[in-house]
């Protein structure tokens, strides 16, 4: 059994060698397959060209057209204006305007623009050097940029003849006045008749006035002052021809007025300043038949505290005041002698003299207003009118507006900053008037 079955598995072996030898031969002898080639004499197959990079460029070269180069007295609204910029692909162009005070201008004023032009929105400042250019820009991030143009804006733009040569308020001096709810008003004064005037007027454009009230609940008076404060127009002392008051008053429409319930008070006086600082209102100096040198304030208009009861600035009446830089400033007035100086202080206490003698000439009975960033002094006394407009961006280093149709001569106007405006309203030029004056 063992035998058979060993010779069963050598021929089984044998048979397999057989087969194996066959198919060696036949594999020798057979000719190449070019379907299936040998692995030594397979070649890599070549890689795709890779697609050829478009490349992206820049809008072509443009100028700018105006305004002109190194132009001066340039207007405050200019419109700018540049070449069409030419995209060599075809893209869309956009720009971006840059508009500085610094050269080269790193601001950027207007963005996206799609036309080759735009105006500005609000006034530039007066008296500026300006610098700009534009930037083309075509979407993919590539851009152009024209070269820088400068120039300056005019002065201050005297009117040859007033906004108003007669309003509908009788002739007057020494009113007040403020801006309240988007609208000027203006509050009593001496009219020429030597009447003694309590009216309430108010004006959206400066043109158009319309009475208020006539017969406000307090007596008619000069030397007052109006304010604006805590959403409340603000009537604060005066003289009403026979007394020198204290009195303070307030309304939210400016035809029903309520006397504050005063628990501490001030002395009597006018020719005072009242302004809103530190959110605080404040009454500075003024003449109660002597000259006051004492700081008042008030966070309710009735409770007052005294800053100080002698200023270092002296004591004073007919001065001006404003608020400027975030501080309180005094401008000129009398201490028995006219002033040409500039007081300033931070909490109404302590006052440092900023200018003992600025160039304009001492003077009582001016106004001072905050425009354009600087502090101005428009018109006053000494003893007769005067007629000129200084401005300041310190309180020490002051100029004169120097225009073709000079500030017509006046004192004991008021005035106010309005719609982009100085406003200047009544006054006396050797009569008391009731113009309206507008500049800027």
């Amino acid at each position: 059994m063992e035998i058979r079955l060993m010779f069963h598995w050598i021929k089984k072996l044998a048979f397999l060698l057989l087969c194996t030898a066959f198919v060696v031969a036949c594999s020798n002898d057979a000719p190449d397959n070019p379907a299936i080639p040998p692995e030594e004499s397979q070649e890599p197959a070549p890689e795709p060209a890779p697609e050829e990079e478009s490349t992206n460029q820049a809008p072509d070269a443009f100028d700018l057209i105006s305004i002109e180069n190194e132009t001066v007295n340039a207007t405050r609204i200019p419109t700018f204006q540049w070449q069409v910029a030419t995209d060599p692909d075809n893209d869309p162009v956009a720009y971006d305007l840059y508009l500085d005070t610094q050269n080269p201008p790193t601001t950027v004023y207007n963005n996206d623009l799609n036309t080759n032009e735009t105006q500005v929105e609000q006034p530039l400042g007066l008296l500026k050097p300006y610098f700009w250019k534009v930037t083309a820009k075509d979407g993919q991030g590539a851009s152009s940029e024209s070269s820088i143009f400068s120039f300056t804006t005019r002065n201050l733009d005297i009117p040859e003849a007033a906004t108003m040569t007669e309003g509908p308020f009788s002739a007057r001096r020494q009113p007040a006045s403020t801006v309240f709810n988007n609208t000027m008003w203006m509050v009593g004064g001496l009219d020429e008749m030597a009447t003694y005037q309590n009216d309430v007027w108010q004006s959206e454009n400066g043109t158009n006035w319309e009475l208020v009230t006539d017969e406000p609940a307090f007596s008619g008076r000069w030397d007052h002052t109006l304010t604006t404060f805590d959403a409340k127009l603000w009537v604060i002392g005066g003289n009403d021809g026979d007394n020198y008051l204290n009195d303070v008053w307030y309304s939210e429409d400016g035809n029903e007025w309520v006397q504050a319930n005063v628990t501490t008070s001030f002395p009597i006086r006018g020719r005072h300043t009242t302004l809103v600082y530190d959110n605080k209102l404040w009454v500075i100096g003024g003449y109660n038949g002597t000259r006051l040198g004492d700081v008042w304030y008030s966070e309710n208009g009735m409770d007052w505290i005294e800053a100080t009861s002698e200023a270092a600035f002296g004591r004073r009446s007919m001065h001006a005041s404003v608020v400027f830089d975030d501080k309180l400033w005094v401008i000129a007035g009398s201490d028995g002698t006219r002033r040409n100086d500039a007081w300033y202080s931070e909490n109404g206490a302590d006052w440092i003299l900023a200018s003992s003698s600025n160039p304009f000439s001492p003077r009582i009975r001016h106004t001072a207003l905050v425009y354009d960033h600087k502090m101005w002094v428009m018109g006053g006394a000494n003893p007769g009118t005067i007629g000129d407009i200084w401005y300041s961006e310190n309180g020490i280093e002051w100029s004169e507006v120097q225009d073709e149709h000079p500030f017509p001569e006046r004192s004991d106007h008021t005035s106010l900053v309005f719609d982009g405006k100085m406003w200047v309203l009544c006054g006396y030029d050797g009569a008391s008037n009731n113009e309206v004056w507008s500049f800027d």
